[in-house]
């Protein structure tokens, strides 16, 4: 047991995770369980999203429902993975890895400019139903990770792994 004041170097050397940091991992896993969300109810209607799946301008389930249903597993499978990868990322932001910080930054930016993009070229909506939930977690996760304290945390804990390894 170790005396008050007497901790190992490496233990005072790790920089305590800010609130900011927190926060966006608490997003970040809000908007994985979202995803969840989106593909447990595209399972649950599974007749209703297949009849909506258009090919070259032709509605796909009437022609060939098994290609139809083929299609929309792959889509739900690809997303899937994306959402494994993501809480993957999450955990990874959690422990302090800066290139995975600014790469879930990146990937809000780049899902907000598609709404965005889809909302100006195609006058896609931008509602509860369709990307609003999503829009506001990208937004929220956009300012928690790109705060001062997050950067610099990512920073010193990179510091910390780097003294530890050199420690050993």
């Amino acid at each position: 047991m170790t005396a008050p004041g007497s901790a190992r170097p490496a233990d005072r050397a790790r920089p305590r995770r800010p609130g900011s940091v927190v926060g966006g991992v608490l997003l970040m896993l809000a908007r994985t369980l979202s995803g969840g969300f989106v593909i447990a109810t595209v399972i649950g209607r599974w007749d209703e999203f297949t009849a909506t799946i258009v090919i070259n301008g032709d509605r796909l389930a009437p022609v060939d429902p098994d290609a139809a249903a083929a299609v929309l597993g792959w889509l739900l499978g690809g997303y899937g993975l994306v959402l494994v990868l993501y809480l993957g990322l999450t955990a990874l932001v959690f422990t302090g890895h800066n290139w995975a910080r600014v790469l879930a930054e990146s990937f809000a930016a780049v899902s907000i400019l598609l709404s965005f993009a889809d909302y100006a070229l195609n006058g896609a909506r931008i509602t509860l139903r369709t990307s609003l939930v999503s829009v506001t977690l990208d937004i929220l996760i956009l300012l928690a990770l790109s705060s001062t304290a997050a950067r610099h945390y990512a920073r010193a804990a990179r510091a910390a792994r780097s003294a530890a390894r050199l420690s050993r």
